[in-house]
């Protein structure tokens, strides 16, 4: 009796390890169909420029408009301290928000690739997704929330927005894609003639 309950054990237990190691194949497999996109090449390029790119200049923009918000709040607070707190708030959102989209735009201007904006723009809407619903499941308390969700709006949710409808507009008007040549680049150099 004794050795057939080890037996049924030690088949439990192999099963258990290989739903683990399934487990475990199956979350490398997911992470390397996102993450590898910020790998190297062996020539020390990045696989994905583009995603490589925008996300680095997306910490650069949530700086900025950090700074733009700092900047706004305290030169724009003494001009609006009578007026309605709505006017106020918009005031210094549509500043930061503004300042934001000339940068953009300059960014726009200067560059050749008219996706990186409309790139950026994307990893921060994806940023304050993931920090609204964060912040909405750590906030048990109703008060709580609806005062982030009134901060979301004003401070995240107006320049972002802003952010991606101006960006998406460029890049719908100025986005070339690149010709598809007829043969890939590396065949010309390896067929005989």
């Amino acid at each position: 009796m004794d050795q057939n309950n080890d037996f049924y054990r030690q088949i439990e237990a192999a099963e258990r390890e290989k739903r683990k190691k399934e487990r475990k194949e199956k979350w490398a497999r997911r992470e390397k169909s996102f993450w590898k996109a910020f790998l190297f090449t062996e020539d020390g390029k990045p696989k994905s420029g583009l995603m490589v790119y925008t996300f680095c200049l997306s910490l650069v923009f949530v700086l900025l408009y950090i700074a733009a918000f700092n900047f706004s709040i305290e030169w724009l607070a003494p001009v609006t301290a009578g007026w309605p707190v709505f006017a106020g708030n918009l005031l210094q959102s549509l500043a930061a928000s503004g300042a934001g989209l000339l940068v953009s735009l300059l960014v726009h201007k200067i560059f050749s690739d008219k996706r990186l904006m409309f790139g950026c723009h994307l990893w921060l809407a994806l940023y304050a997704v993931l920090v609204c619903a964060s912040m909405l499941f750590m906030l048990k308390e109703e008060g709580a929330a609806a005062s982030f969700l009134h901060f979301f709006a004003w401070f995240i949710l107006i320049p972002v927005g802003l952010g991606l409808v101006v960006t998406g507009l460029l890049y719908k008007r100025d986005y070339v894609p690149p010709a598809k040549d007829e043969e890939a680049p590396w065949k010309k150099y390896t067929q005989r003639r």
